[in-house]
């Protein structure tokens, strides 16, 4: 019985963290199925595209960017978040 306990631990240890990991990541990376939480810190990196997720619970309000790193769940009401959308629909309207 001790023998099997003994395997049993590293495995459960490894199932552990690799759950605690996945979902401490961020918002950021490849293409969310819905962002649930969004991050106010301001993208750096040039913006590729866009859109709306409008509030589906569990997903939130959020405006997703593309950029040459991965999708970003941003805050709507950010001033930074509406400058930044507001200069990218002129762009698409040129």
């Amino acid at each position: 019985m001790q023998l099997q306990h003994t395997l049993l631990l590293p495995g459960l240890a490894v199932l552990l963290t690799t759950l605690c990991l996945s979902t401490a990541l961020p918002v950021s990376g490849k293409m969310p199925s819905c962002c649930t939480k969004v991050s106010t810190d301001e993208i750096t990196d040039p913006i590729l595209s866009y859109r709306f997720q409008p509030q589906n619970l569990p997903c939130v309000n959020a405006f997703i960017f593309e950029t040459a790193k991965g999708f970003i769940c941003s805050a709507p009401r950010q001033k930074w978040v509406l400058r930044t959308v507001k200069e990218l629909r002129k762009l698409q309207l040129q």
